[in-house]
Order: structure tokens, then sequence, then C-alpha cells
């Protein structure tokens, strides 16, 4: 019991702050600006004033809290060494023994489905987690339709199945009475698929626990053809997001675009040095554009020309930047890329090619070839089968010689 006169550390939850009064901050993106959101793609997790009305967001202890329960991110019986997990068994006493973790968007959705029976939900944090959240929130709880808006590129691609909870392909296992015999001649469509479907999942085809495979992805010690999966998934999620997201900011460039076909037939796709303004763009946008033009040429064999021509330090992406996106592009990139023509080289580009091909990505060497001048290009690719920028042209003129040239370059480069 409290001292006679002294204020009590209870926190009554009537007298916080909803999240739906809270105001709205603008959402971090990046070097690249505000994303512009998609508006044919509704959100899910639209704007409602009624849910945002029972969400509090609050800077303070957990155990404080006047509630009816409280919900910590622990294990089965609060024993791991934290502030808040000793600080619940102190406030609890002895008898406490499990508690349930549920967070963010499964919160959202226990609402939606069960909001009658709920007056409040409280995310208690501390000074560390509280800018976290403010950002995140918006995301999952907007609180105006500007705001949903806005939130939504920033979305996971995998928001949970109606409760909110994760989707594990590797566990949607349904074992049917006769499988492979249907029953009824009118069954439905679905039925049908769930027939086709068979022998395709991980139970039928007798693969390993899909928990085990994930720790062990964590730990490095995954098959190969486990971490091939595991690759292809996150490529999906940054494909998804190539196909959403707005890059005319990046087309505008004209820094990567399709050409023609080189002799023996392949697909001839360009790289602009000096149209890629290193410290004005963002990284993972460039990264998504990349994706999103090259996915289906990737489908087939392919050639990449980059011109080097007249670039300077601030044309120049890092290596940790073209590493990231050589480890995050599909197998069919590697596979299908069968030359890369690295046009106008310099002493210090060939070095530093020379030293990212030999340490970082060794299975790219042998497909880099150093190429002086445009008529030892036109060996591998006939001119009329290529788009060279003027000044590429220009340059090559001064340097090399002029060259009679089939076909002109296109204007728009």
């Amino acid at each position: 019991m409290d001292p006679l006169g002294a204020r009590s550390p209870t926190v009554d939850i009537q007298t916080l702050p909803c999240w739906a009064r809270g105001p709205e901050p603008l959402l971090e993106t990046g070097v690249g600006g505000e994303l512009q959101p998609d508006t044919s793609i509704s959100s899910p997790f639209p704007h409602r004033k009624d849910i945002n009305n029972k969400v509090i967001l609050w800077k303070g202890d957990v155990t404080l809290l006047n509630c009816t329960a409280i919900v910590n991110t622990s294990n089965e019986v609060l024993s791991d060494k934290n502030t808040i997990s000793e600080s619940i068994h102190l406030h609890a006493g002895p008898d406490l023994k499990e508690e349930l973790q549920k967070l963010k968007g499964t919160v959202r959705r226990f609402l939606e489905k069960h909001g009658d029976t709920i007056e409040t939900v409280v995310f208690a944090v501390t000074d560390l987690e509280e800018a976290t959240y403010v950002r995140l929130m918006p995301l999952y709880f907007p609180r105006s339709l500007e705001e949903e808006k806005r939130s939504l590129p920033f979305l996971p691609a995998d928001v949970g199945n109606a409760e909110g909870e994760p989707v594990i392909a590797e566990r949607q296992i349904r074992i049917l009475d006769k499988p492979g015999i249907p029953s009824h001649e009118d069954e439905s469509d679905e039925e049908h698929l769930e027939l086709e479907y068979i022998g395709t999942h991980a139970f039928a085809k007798m693969e390993g626990d899909i928990d085990k495979q994930r720790r062990l992805i964590l730990q490095g010690q995954m098959s190969e053809a486990a971490v091939q999966k595991a690759h292809q998934r996150n490529y999906n999620r940054w494909l998804c997001r190539a196909r959403a997201d707005d890059l005319s900011g990046v087309a505008s460039l004209k820094a990567l675009y399709q050409t023609g076909y080189d002799k023996c037939g392949r697909t001839v796709v360009v790289i602009v040095g000096r149209n890629i303004p290193v410290t004005l763009i963002d990284p993972d946008k460039a990264l998504l554009y990349f994706i999103h033009i090259m996915d289906h040429i990737a489908a087939r064999e392919f050639v990449l020309v980059y011109f080097h021509t007249l670039t300077s330090e601030h044309n120049h992406p890092d290596s940790e930047f073209i590493k990231k996106l050589y480890d995050i592009v599909d197998v069919k990139y590697k596979k299908n890329m069968k030359a890369f023509y690295f046009v106008h080289p310099t002493f210090r580009s060939k070095v530093m090619t020379w030293m990212f091909t030999t340490f970082s990505v060794s299975g790219l060497k042998d497909k880099v070839h150093h190429v002086e001048s445009l008529p030892q290009l036109f060996t591998f690719i006939s001119p009329e089968q290529i788009d060279i920028p003027p000044f590429v042209l220009e340059y090559d003129a001064r340097v090399n010689g002029p060259y009679q040239y089939s076909c002109p370059s296109s204007p728009d480069l």
C-alpha cells in the first residue's frame, strides 16, 4: 500500500492520449525522397478511426499500467534476463506462469475481428524503442486516408493472413480423404486445384522440418538447395517491390536500356556510366529499377555493354552496392549473362575491376572484356544493333579516330 499522501505510481490508461489524436510524422524514405503510392492498390490496413481510438503508444514501464493484462515478448516463462521480465515478476508475484505474445500486424487483425471486446491496447515502449514504433505504427494504424496512402509502399510484401499471422507455404498442408480421386463430378474449382497441388508441397516431398531449416539458414549450415530456395524468396520480394514502386525518376536518367542483339543473337543491354548520379540517386531505387528492367531479359541469354566514357568519381557505384546487386539477383542473371563489355576503361577502372572480380565475385571474372574503342566493340555487336550516346561517339572519334557508322545513334540518348 502506498504511504499516506504519496502519489501512486500506477498509470490510468484513460489519462493517456490515443493514437488517433497524435501527429502524423513524415515517413523516412532515404535519399530518393518520398515514395509515390500506387493508387490502383488498396492498403491491407485501411484507415479506421474506431481502431485508432483503441490504440495508445506510450513511453513508460508496462508493469505500471492499470490494465487487465500485459503482453511481453519473451520466452514462455519470462525467465530471460531483461528489465521488463524482471519488473513483471516483481509486480505480478510468484504465481505468474505464461504470457501470450502479439505485436503490430497481429494486434491490428485482432482488433478488426474482436475490437468490440477490447477497450484499449497500449504499446508501452522504452526510449530506444519509441522512434521505431512512431515510424512503423502508421503502416498498420494509419490516422488518415493520406497517411494510409503514404504508408502503402513501405508495407512488407508478406503482411500475414486474416489473423495477422505469418503465412508459411510449407505449413499449408491439407490431407484429403482420398488423394487424387475426386468423389463428386460437381466439385468446385478450388477442390480441383487441391488435387493438382498434391505432391508439390513440403509434406508430400518428404522435406525436413521447416523450422529446423530456417534455424540452420541463420546459422549458415543449410544445404545448397535450401540456401537457393531462401535466395529465390528474397529475390521475389525485391521483384514484387520493383513492380509496385514508382521508378520513373530513375528511368528518366536513361542509364539502363535494352537495344538490339549481338552477333550470336543475344539481347544487348546498355549501361551508361555518366548518366548515373551516384551521390543523388537512392541505391535501393537503382537496384529496383535494374531488377524491373532485367527480370524478363535475364530469362534468356544476354550481354551487358557498360560505357565508362567520361565518367567521374560521382558516377562510380561503390563495390558494396555492386556486390549487393550481384547477391540479390536471381541465378538466371548469372547463368544467362554471357559477356560484360567494359568500354573505354581507364587504368584505375581496370585495376578496380580486377580486384572486384578476383576477390568479391569471382564468377564474373571470365565474362568481363575491356574494350578500348568502338570498332573493337563492333566485332561483337554490329553498329546498327546498339544505340550509342552521342558523347561516346564524339569521344571515340577524338581519341581513336573517325569511324564510318552504318547507323546513327539514338537521338534520345
